[in-house]
C-alpha cells in the first residue's frame, strides 16, 4: 500500500507542478527573471480579449487574488482602477501561459476560451474557500472578532501548524519567498484545513515576494525536508490528490522551483522506476537534493542567513519557529523573522 501510494503521490506532483509552472533546472541564476516559455506565442493577445469578457466584479476579484497588495490598499479611485486592470491582467497572463504550454495544438479561439473558464472557475473557488478571509484573518482589525469567521479560521489554523509543519521563512537572493514544509512534523489530518492551511502559507509567500521584489515577481520556492520522514508521516493519498488538483487548478505559474531535500531512498527508487514511463519536460520538475555536493545549488540561491540548515552546512535561519508570534505579529507579507 506504501509503494502504491508513494507511486500515485509523485506522479501526481509532477503533472500539478507542471501546471503551475514550476522549474528545477540545476543553473540557476539569483538575478533571472520569469522562466523563459520555449516556443510559447505572446499571450497579450489573448489577455486582452478575456480581460474585456470579464465584468467589473470579474476584474476587481481577479485583481485582489493577483495582489496582496491590492487587496489591501484597493480604491475606487482612478488610479486604483488601473492598478486593478494591470493585476488582474497578470491573473489572466498565468491562465493563458498555461493553456498554451499544454495545449499546444490549440487554436487561439480555444486557448482564450478554456483560459477564461478556468479563471471564472478559480474566482468561483475562491468564494467558497474563502480565501481572502483566510488571508486577512490575522490582521490587527479582525481580531477583534472573536466569535465570527475570523476567529474561526484563527483557531483552525493555529491548531492546524502547532506542530510547526509549514512557515514561510527566507528569501532567495533574488527575493522569491521560500515555503518550507517539515513533513516529519505531522502525523495526523483533517481535510478542510489541510487545504486551508496549505492555501494560507501559500498565500502568504505570494504576498512576501510581492512586497520584497515591489511587484516585480510573482512566484515563490517551496522547500521539502525530508529529513527523520517515515511511513507514520505520509498523509492520505486522497488528500493529496485533492490539494495538488486545487493547486494545480487554481494557482497556475506560481512556482519558481520545488525541492525535496534529503528524501527517504525509497522516494528515489520509485522515481528511477516510473521517470522512464514520462516525458523529458515534465520529469525535470521535480527535483531531489541529497548530500552538500547536490546543495551547492542552494548557496547558489539564497544567502546564509536567510537559508535553514537543511539547505546546506552554515544555513543561520534554523531557530525554532514561535508560531503564535508567527501568526499574530508578524505582518502577512513578510516571512517569519523579519
Amino acid at each position: 500500500a506504501h509503494y502504491c501510494f508513494t507511486l500515485y503521490a509523485i506522479s501526481a506532483i509532477v503533472r500539478t507542478l507542471r501546471s503551475m509552472g514550476a522549474t528545477t533546472t540545476v543553473e540557476i541564476s539569483p538575478n533571472s527573471q520569469r522562466a523563459a516559455y520555449d516556443g510559447t506565442p505572446d499571450a497579450s493577445p489573448l489577455v486582452d480579449k478575456i480581460f474585456h469578457r470579464l465584468n467589473d466584479d470579474e476584474k476587481e476579484k481577479a485583481s485582489r487574488a493577483s495582489s496582496y497588495r491590492y487587496l489591501v490598499a484597493s480604491s475606487s479611485t482612478e488610479e486604483g482602477r488601473n492598478h486593478r486592470d494591470r493585476h488582474a491582467k497578470a491573473m489572466i497572463e498565468r491562465y493563458v501561459i498555461v493553456e498554451q504550454k499544454i495545449q499546444k495544438s490549440k487554436s487561439l479561439g480555444e486557448w482564450e476560451e478554456a483560459a477564461c473558464t478556468k479563471l471564472r472557475n478559480t474566482l468561483k473557488y475562491r468564494e467558497e474557500k474563502q480565501v481572502d478571509a483566510i488571508r486577512q484573518c490575522f490582521d490587527k482589525d479582525k481580531q477583534s472578532d472573536e466569535d465570527g469567521l475570523h476567529a474561526t479560521i484563527r483557531d483552525r489554523l493555529t491548531k492546524r501548524y502547532a506542530s510547526k509543519v509549514s512557515i514561510v521563512r527566507g528569501y532567495t537572493k533574488d527575493g522569491l519567498a521560500m515555503f518550507q514544509n517539515v513533513p516529519r512534523n505531522e502525523t495526523a489530518w483533517e481535510e478542510e484545513y489541510f487545504i486551508k492551511g496549505n492555501i494560507y502559507m501559500l498565500e502568504r509567500a505570494l504576498a512576501c515576494t510581492e512586497r520584497q521584489t515591489n511587484g516585480e515577481k510573482d512566484k515563490v520556492v517551496i522547500f521539502y525536508d525530508y529529513n527523520g520522514y517515515g511511513r507514520k508521516n505520509a498523509p492520505p493519498p486522497l488528500l493529496i490528490k485533492l490539494l495538488l488538483s486545487d493547486l494545480r487548478d487554481h494557482w497556475p505559474e506560481r512556482l519558481r522551483h520545488v525541492f525535496v531535500v534529503d528524501s527517504p531512498f525509497i522516494f528515489r527508487a520509485f522515481w528511477a522506476i516510473i521517470k522512464h514511463f514520462i516525458d523529458p519536460i515534465t520529469k525535470e520538475l521535480v527535483q531531489f537534493i541529497t548530500g552538500d555536493v547536490q546543495k551547492k545549488i542552494f548557496r547558489e540561491m539564497i544567502n546564509e542567513d536567510q537559508a535553514a540548515p537543511f539547505m546546506f552546512e552554515g544555513g543561520k535561519d534554523g531557530k525554532d519557529p514561535d508560531m503564535k508570534a508567527y501568526f499574530y505579529d508578524t505582518p502577512f507579507d513578510h516571512v517569519y523573522g523579519e
